[in-house]
């Protein structure tokens, strides 16, 4: 079974109108719906916004399924300097923690720099940085940049990063792109990342460009095409499942 863990419905309608049959069932005290798409058995949890419940929420589904990968979706913002526009995809080759550390007067200090680690296991220390699934990254990463092509727009690869406060400033939008390498910034991506990596299950996450990282302006926005064409993907990546060779 293939796990998949977005913020809010609003990101997930299109693939909850086509999940069948629909069962409705409890994890971690939020519904868990299952079902089939593209002819593959899945698991879909909205987790809310936020590191907090995307953290509860991704352990609770691990431990409930032990799926065999989980797909992290949904909205971000895209930043200055990623030539990404609203409506284009960003695929993860790693979630970043944004924002944890410490603002000091000489600058940012992220967790690695302060010495404390986010995850120890197997000897890896992991401090702001979570990867993704190396194997899982590379189909996904052909099969996106053809599907973006015949949709129209663009598909990005770069870190992805996590923030708790949104960046609504360009000047914050540059340094935070410049700090982490970061493409566009989310507020979940991280924390499902961590417990995946806890939990040693694969991952593939991807964000549907809802809005420029610039000074806010909502009447940019648009997270309806944004939700759409990560959805899209989503469906893109489960019709030709496995991306891998599957091992017993």
């Amino acid at each position: 079974m293939l796990a998949l863990i977005a913020a809010v419905p609003m990101e997930t309608e299109l693939l909850r109108q086509q999940l069948f049959p629909c069962e409705v069932r409890e994890c971690g005290r939020r519904e868990l719906l299952q079902g089939r798409l593209s002819g593959r058995p899945v698991a879909l949890l909205h987790s809310g916004v936020g590191k907090a419940g995307a953290a509860a929420a991704t352990q609770a589904l691990l431990e409930k399924l032990r799926p065999a990968a989980v797909i992290n979706f949904g909205c971000g913002g895209a930043y200055p300097g990623s030539g990404l526009r609203v409506g284009d995809l960003a695929l993860a080759n790693e979630e970043v923690f944004g924002d944890e550390g410490v603002i000091a007067p000489a600058g940012f200090l992220d967790m690695e720099q302060l010495g404390f680690p986010l995850l120890e296991k197997g000897g890896r220390r992991l401090f702001n940085r979570f990867p993704v699934d190396g194997q899982l990254l590379g189909s996904a990463r052909r099969l996106l940049a053809d599907f973006a092509l015949a949709q129209g727009c663009k598909m990005a690869v770069g870190p992805l990063v996590t923030v708790s406060s949104c960046s609504g400033l360009e000047r914050l939008g540059w340094e935070l792109a410049e700090r982490t390498g970061g493409i566009c910034e989310n507020m979940e991506g991280a924390a499902v990342a961590q417990q995946c990596a806890l939990y040693d299950t694969p991952l593939v996450a991807l964000r549907g460009i809802s809005n420029l990282v610039e000074d806010r302006d909502m009447k940019r926005w648009d997270l309806k095409l944004a939700a759409r064409n990560a959805q899209l993907a989503v469906q893109t990546l489960l019709a030709h499942w496995p991306l891998v060779k599957e091992t017993a």
